[in-house]
């Protein structure tokens, strides 16, 4: 019999039940038909991994073993990751630092943390969310404003190039 292949499991992944294979015709274990309840075609395997509490490799093995028994279709193939430059950062950050002063170095690395990231592994989706976490660390509501604008004018010229 041949071996099928092993495809790697993404974490933005979205899945659905197949309507050709019925999760009865398999033998499941229990974490395999808590994962089988949870698929609807608009749960992230990230999603459903963090509602099950299952570590990354029990989520591949399980996610897997459903696809290579013909339990899965994919709804939703993963986004290509693009990275962000770090030289946009380092301009974002001294934007910041205009307007909070020096600590904006911090405040840039915690909020790509939080984001759980650093400065050269940002995708391109988190962007906007790496904004406003830094707009809220600006009291002024004028340089808020100006941050903001300054960050929307480089993420156009971003999805431009």
């Amino acid at each position: 019999m041949a071996e099928k292949k092993a495809i790697e499991i993404q974490g933005d992944m979205i899945f659905r039940l197949s309507r050709k294979r019925s999760p009865q015709e398999v033998k499941l274990k229990s974490l395999e038909w808590a994962v089988v309840t949870q698929l609807n075609g608009e749960k992230t395997v990230e999603q459903i991994a963090d509602i099950l509490a299952l570590s990354e490799e029990e989520t591949q093995e399980i996610f897997s073993h459903l696809m290579n028994e013909g339990l899965l279709e994919l709804v939703r193939a993963p986004e290509e990751a693009t990275f962000i430059d770090p030289q946009l950062l380092s301009d974002l950050e001294y934007q910041l630092k205009l307007h909070v002063g020096p600590v904006a170095s911090v405040i840039l690395d915690d909020a790509l943390a939080e984001l759980h990231k650093n400065r050269q592994n940002l995708e391109r989706k988190f962007l906007p969310v790496l904004v406003e976490i830094l707009s809220q660390e600006i009291s002024n509501p004028r340089k808020r404003r100006e941050f903001q604008k300054y960050a929307l004018d480089k993420i156009m010229e971003l999805y431009k190039s």
